[in-house]
């Protein structure tokens, strides 16, 4: 039976899409929605952005840290970013290269939207394991710094060319991929065992690397909701921005089920740095029907919403909520609520409601 919402909260719900505003990361409202693979087939990063409920895109997947002759193997999908350099290349033949997308992620930041790019995603292998794995974490924060941050060393190698991205979001399955294994999400690393091995010190270079930046930078995480075989580690959680955590693709503990509500307090008295302000705990769910432990209509994830912030699971911090987090942004437009309007939309009303 579908809850009630507060009058509030409904009169909220019903209005048009609000005004774009400048991206605040301190707000308990944003609205983050992943574009990726299939999404182009749906909507134009560009037209994606032209939505003001929408805050940040993210932009997946790196697969790979040196898979392509020894550069990362970017998969944007065949209607986002089809083209790769020439096989006969001196250097990173088969790199991704996106010109088209760079132009619309230029025309996203020019309106105020930030864009991620995401590491990870089904049949990625992201691992920083054995012997040499710190040093290989530490390689793979300063490739990416060059590849899609403001470093200079390799500007004809840059697949979005001089556009700089706003930050790194470390990983988040596809809604239809199977669940772990090996879809553990890249958060962590090797898919297949989940191992977290060095990602704080990936995290850590990546950070010193944003320091250094003419732009504020963020970086977040998507773990699971469930806590056991857990891919991302506390340690590397406590040093991002913003954790998304998917309430998704879990038997026990997706919006919907008995687990959601228990697995909902147990992430807030689990945050790493309670009483400060990042980072933000952000609920993540899906913006369409993948037939799949999860998806909720427009008017049921509200209340998800109204559940996830709710005073007495902020204990330390009435701040701690930082918003919502989709998957995908495409494809919420085309999932509509009763009122009308869609998922994105209406998800942003509610998070705007008084």
């Amino acid at each position: 039976m579908l809850n009630l919402l507060p009058s509030a909260l409904l009169a909220a719900a019903l209005l048009p899409p609000l005004s774009c505003a400048v991206f605040n990361p301190n707000a308990t409202t944003n609205l983050f929605v992943y574009y990726a693979q299939s999404s182009g087939r749906y909507a134009r990063l560009d037209e994606l952005c032209l939505q003001s409920a929408v805050d940040v895109v993210i932009l997946g997947f790196i697969r790979d840290f040196n898979a392509t002759a020894g550069y990362p193997t970017i998969d944007f999908g065949p209607w986002i970013c089809p083209a790769k350099r020439p096989a006969n290349s001196a250097v990173a033949p088969g790199l991704a290269t996106c010109p088209e997308l760079a132009a619309q992620v230029q025309k996203c930041q020019d309106i105020g939207k930030k864009i991620f790019v995401s590491i990870g995603g089904a049949s990625s292998n992201t691992s920083f394991d054995g012997d040499g794995g710190g040093q290989d974490a530490q390689d793979a924060a300063h490739m990416l710094w060059q590849l899609f941050g403001e470093g200079s060393d390799t500007p004809d190698l840059r697949p979005l060319g001089k556009v700089a991205v706003d930050g790194f979001d470390i990983g988040a399955c596809p809604a239809f991929a199977p669940l772990a294994p090996p879809c553990l999400m890249l958060t962590a690393a090797d898919h297949e065992v989940g191992s977290p091995s060095n990602y704080d010190q990936f995290v850590k270079t990546l950070r010193s690397l944003l320091a250094t930046a003419s732009k504020p930078m963020w970086i977040s995480a998507a773990p699971l909701c469930a806590f056991t075989n857990r891919t991302i580690g506390p340690k590397t959680l406590a040093l991002v921005d913003f954790i998304f955590v998917r309430f998704y693709n879990s038997q026990g503990c997706s919006i919907g089920t008995k687990g959601f509500a228990t697995s909902l307090d147990k992430w807030y008295t689990s945050m790493p740095e309670p009483e400060a302000a990042f980072p933000k705990f952000c609920l993540s769910g899906l913006s369409f029907d993948n037939n799949n432990s999860g998806f909720a209509r427009p008017e049921d994830f509200a209340d998800a919403i109204e559940q996830a912030r709710k005073a007495n699971l902020q204990r330390f911090n009435p701040d701690k909520f930082g918003g919502v987090a989709l998957w995908d942004g495409s494809r919420g437009l085309a999932t509509t609520a009763e009122n009308g309007l869609n998922f994105l939309a209406y998800t942003k009303n509610v998070l705007e409601a008084p």
